[in-house]
């Protein structure tokens, strides 16, 4: 492992959240900063939530800035309890349209994109989520920040 690669999991385990406040629906709302805006294929982006129950919704969101060089992005989305791995869905993410224009909400050079993963999860206070960029290339550039979602569904 380089010290490269050190850092990123440091600084990805550093980024572990808490529970976000407030009423409603969400029950978890966090984004983890990747370093130089590189995400490499090997570290995951680690969410540890604090939220638990039955039926709960999982969403995935990805900011990006005016130089990523795709259309889409693909991700892998794990959801672990303990040791076990509970839930495994592999993510597609549009970015752009058939045109080259991004689809994703945003203003200036920054935009964000939200997708759905899962529904109906049960989670408790041995979860983990992992976040794996999936792409072809190892090292993804100009994504900056991959947050995940956690809502209670009625």
């Amino acid at each position: 492992m380089t010290i490269r690669n050190f850092c990123a999991i440091a600084l990805v385990a550093l980024s572990v959240a808490a529970c976000s406040g407030g009423g409603g629906e969400e029950e978890y709302s966090r984004f983890v900063h990747l370093p130089d805006h590189q995400w490499l294929r090997s570290v995951p982006c680690y969410f540890k939530p604090c939220a638990e129950g039955d039926g709960m919704g999982i969403k995935l969101s990805v900011r990006h800035d005016n130089e990523y060089e795709y259309a889409s992005a693909h991700f892998t989305v794990d959801v672990l309890d303990g040791d076990s791995l509970v839930l495994r869905r592999t993510v597609a993410m549009p970015l752009a349209d058939r045109n080259g224009n991004w689809t994703s909400e945003g203003f200036g050079s920054l935009y964000q994109c939200q997708v759905p993963v899962a529904d109906g999860v049960r989670l408790d206070s041995a979860s983990v989520i992992l976040v794996w960029q999936s792409m072809p290339c190892d090292t993804l550039s100009h994504i900056s920040e991959v947050g995940i979602d956690i809502t209670r569904n009625k």
